[in-house]
């Protein structure tokens, strides 16, 4: 299946997913991604410039996914654990069949400094793009006025990048955002639509998950399998076994956090309750926060819920059904999952899947 990879697309999913792990509030890499698709225009960058820049201030800090930093590392170690991280997200970038191909170099150089002490390979002055030069300036500049602790106005924002001219960002290129965003483009901020070619979501969206499942050990494949069940007892149900699989995947957003906190608790257990109905909104928030998936969040949220509560969709009853029987050790599954029909689980969707266990066998 395709579906627009715009702000509100699969690829808008991408970019909540960065904003997650940098613990930014959600919708930040897309309002960078359309600051830096029009401060490309208004610098007379070509069509493809523009959607590059848009492509990569979505998804800058994708990279961000393939950090694993441990809760005691030392500053030094985190520090050059993240110096990784647009390496990282360029890779991610550069494996998008048809998109702009130097959007992946974007990501990559956008956090390099003018001095030569950015990251990751230090290079300086002309050695840096322009384009990707100039989203380290907008990057920069949203952070100051979003900062969660201490938000600035635009105009405090932008002395705060001249301060940093010459040493951090390239001196024309302040001196042309200054421009740009001081009231040469009255729509400086407005959103933006790029135009970019269609991606397969199931694709995207699998590789996406098994990133974060990948994150440990002890999740890794995890997706997949909840997919392939929640799929598969889906369309025993007579539900779409697409939408089954898909919203079995975004369970993973639960997990996409820097910190990885022990997911290993019984999804039985009503002392674990607590922990996993957070797993459960994580998942619906960042899910949320992207038109596409706005309609799968409640469902997402409320898998963690128990049938004895009243209400359930059945199509979260699927998922609470998935997850329980991927966690059960096998020659436990009847045995546990019978005993939580009617309580724990929708009573309709466990004889489904106790149906199809027996049949395999």
């Amino acid at each position: 299946m395709t579906v627009p990879v715009g702000a509100d697309g699969v690829l808008g999913l991408y970019s909540a997913v960065g904003d997650a792990f940098a613990g930014r509030k959600l919708g930040f890499g897309r309002r960078r991604a359309a600051l830096a698709a029009r401060f490309a225009r208004h610098r007379g960058t070509g069509d493809s410039g523009v959607a590059a820049s848009w492509l990569a201030g979505a998804l800058a800090e994708i990279g961000l996914i393939g950090v694993v930093v441990a809760p005691d590392a030392t500053p030094p170690a985190r520090l050059h654990a993240f110096a990784d991280a647009p390496l990282s997200g360029a890779h991610i970038v550069a494996a998008f069949p048809g998109l702009p191909s130097q959007a992946a170099d974007l990501v990559r150089w956008h956090r390099e400094h003018d001095d030569g002490t950015g990251i990751p390979d230090r290079l300086r002055w002309d050695g840096i793009p322009a384009d990707a030069a100039a989203l380290g300036i907008v990057h920069g500049f949203l952070e100051t006025v979003e900062d969660p602790a201490e938000p600035r106005e635009p105009l405090e924002a932008l002395f705060a990048l001249s301060a940093e001219s010459g040493r951090r960002f390239r001196v024309e290129l302040v001196r042309a955002f200054r421009a740009f965003a001081g009231g040469a483009d009255p729509d400086w901020d407005a959103p933006f639509v790029p135009r970019l070619p269609e991606l397969d979501e199931e694709t995207a969206l699998t590789a996406l998950v098994a990133r974060i499942d990948a994150r440990d050990s002890a999740t890794e494949g995890r997706s997949e399998r909840l997919a392939a069940l929640a799929g598969n007892l889906a369309e025993r149900l007579g539900l779409d076994a697409g939408e089954g699989a898909r919203l079995a995947r975004l369970l993973a957003l639960g997990r996409a956090a820097e910190s990885i906190a022990p997911d290993d608790f019984d999804p039985l257990s009503r002392f674990a309750r607590a922990r996993r109905s957070a797993v459960a909104q994580r998942a619906a928030t960042i899910a949320g926060s992207v038109q596409r998936y706005a309609a799968d969040a409640p469902l997402l949220a409320a898998s963690a819920g128990w049938y004895e509560d009243g209400g359930q969709d059945p199509r979260a009853a699927v998922l609470a059904l998935a997850i329980a029987a991927d966690a059960i050790r096998p020659a436990d599954a009847v045995r546990r999952l019978t005993a939580a029909a009617g309580s724990q689980l929708d009573p309709d969707v466990t004889r489904a899947y106790l149906a199809g266990l027996g049949a395999a066998q």
